[in-house]
């Protein structure tokens, strides 16, 4: 990347003279330059004159123009002060020491001009920038969307209906006949009682053996095969354009910075690949017929020793149920439990026991819901028209429990 230095120009707004950006006075009516007066690129960059001379040099690259705040007229960095009403440059922040006031000078056309410019530049543009803040302050962001938590519904419904069942499960311990091998007679067998002999199971014997062929192939060597392919013999290059472009920013001092920026001009190579001819050993292979003995077996029938007895074992007899739809439940009977006939000797019986409750909730304007106490005393909380909260969360119905009174407070 190259770097250069041309010189702009400014036309005065007195009298239309267009002057080189070195001069801070009009070369034809020799008013000063002044903040209104702006720098213009020259017309072709390309063909500008490249800054060469160390006084002009040291303009291009002393950095921006400074204003003067009494005349509004533009200064060099380099200037100390005022060329044009000697007033002293502005104070740079953390300086103490003030500057001087400007001698007194006749009011110019220009500053009235100036004066003008910005009173109308604020008159068009601060109604725009104060709806523009007003607009932006009262925008409102709509709140993000809630996910709801929570159960489906929830009620305060009355107890129309009740139902209880208690289920006793009798299993009964009884004798009962079996039959099997050996090796499925339990230890505790009574009235063992063999039965003669059962196919048990088939051995498979040996039985002699039979020759069978088949085919193998063989390697018998070599065949020469010949064939192409392709290898590097060298390389294609190329030369990718040069294409270079200029761009010039004003230095706001007269003076403008053209950079010039090159791209392309690279050298690009690609394989270039030759065919040839090539050889190769490939194997060459025969087919073999030959044999082998494999063994052959026949099933042979095997009989074992065939029994039968009696074993004692638990199985489900009956269920013995007893319901109704009222707080007050209990379960069958001793007398209900008795077997229909006297148990034969040594037979003995067992049960279990389960309960189910159901509760039916009703409500004004809305369908029974159907709720299934776990306990007995969960069950005895529901007496006919007392008034409970029912909920409903992901399909399944629960009853709130009332919350406890706080403690009395002490005295």
């Amino acid at each position: 990347m190259s770097e250069r230095h041309i010189e702009m120009f400014w036309r005065c707004s007195s009298c239309q003279h267009r002057n080189l950006g070195r001069h801070m006075v009009c070369q034809g009516c020799k008013n000063a330059k002044d903040g209104s007066e702006q720098y213009e690129m020259p017309e072709d960059t390309a063909s500008a004159v490249t800054v060469t001379d160390a006084a002009l040099l040291r303009m291009a690259t002393a950095g921006p123009h400074w204003r003067c705040a009494y005349c509004d007229s533009d200064q060099r960095a380099l200037d100390g002060g005022c060329k044009n009403c000697g007033a002293s440059p502005p104070v740079s922040p953390g300086t103490p020491d003030k500057a001087p006031a400007p001698p007194e000078k006749k009011k110019s056309r220009r500053g009235c001009i100036s004066i003008v410019l910005i009173v109308a530049f604020f008159g068009c543009c601060c109604p725009m920038w104060m709806n523009a803040g007003t607009s932006g302050s009262a925008t409102v962001q709509p709140p993000p969307e809630q996910v709801q938590t929570g159960p489906e519904w929830t009620r305060s419904l009355q107890v129309k209906e009740l139902a209880w069942e208690h289920t006793v499960s009798v299993e009964r311990r009884h004798q009962v006949e079996r039959e099997g091998f050996a090796e499925d007679k339990p230890s505790d067998a009574l009235q063992v009682k063999a039965q003669g002999q059962r196919h048990h199971h088939d051995d498979q014997v040996l039985n002699g053996y039979e020759t069978v062929y088949f085919t193998e192939r063989k390697q018998s060597g070599y065949t020469t095969e010949t064939y192409r392919d392709k290898e590097a013999c060298g390389e294609d290059c190329s030369t990718t354009p040069k294409k270079c472009k200029e761009d010039c920013t004003s230095n706001k001092n007269g003076f403008a910075t053209c950079k010039t920026t090159c791209t392309g001009g690279e050298k690009r190579c690609t394989t270039r690949y030759c065919s040839v001819t090539k050889t190769r050993k490939e194997p060459r292979y025969v087919d073999e017929r030959r044999s082998r003995k494999e063994p052959r077996y026949r099933s042979v029938p095997r009989d074992a020793p065939w029994f039968s007895w009696k074993e004692w074992t638990w199985s489900h007899e009956r269920d013995v149920k007893a319901s109704g739809k009222t707080l007050e439940t209990r379960w069958p009977s001793d007398a209900e439990l008795r077997p229909p006939k006297a148990l034969p000797k040594g037979t003995q019986e067992r049960n279990s026991r389960s309960a189910s409750y159901t509760v039916v909730f009703q409500g004004e304007g809305h369908p029974p819901v159907t709720y299934s106490p776990e306990t007995l005393e969960e069950f005895q909380r529901f007496a006919i028209g007392s008034t409970h909260t029912v909920q409903q969360e992901k399909g399944e119905v629960s009853v709130v429990s009332a919350k406890p009174p706080p403690p009395a407070a002490a005295k």
